[in-house]
């Protein structure tokens, strides 16, 4: 009966590491996330300024081409 204590220490000895064998693989994935997260919302803020960029220059082309129209009425 000695030998039960020293198992069921090994066994909880064992789960301590791979819990904290977890854990740590957790901390990277969730880095390895953030990282993802971050490289993604940058992309998406190119796209969107080059967006937002061209409609800008579009409407400011048309805007002055209706001036130009409106001027030349008076």
């Amino acid at each position: 009966m000695a030998a039960m204590p020293q198992t069921a220490g090994t066994s909880s000895a064992d789960d301590l590491t791979d819990a904290m064998v977890e854990i740590r693989q957790l901390i990277a994935d969730l880095r390895d996330a953030a990282q993802d997260g971050r490289e993604l919302a940058r992309r998406y803020s190119e796209i969107l300024q080059n967006v937002v960029d061209e409609y800008c220059v579009e409407f400011e082309q048309r805007a002055e081409s209706a001036l130009t129209k409106l001027e030349s009425i008076r």
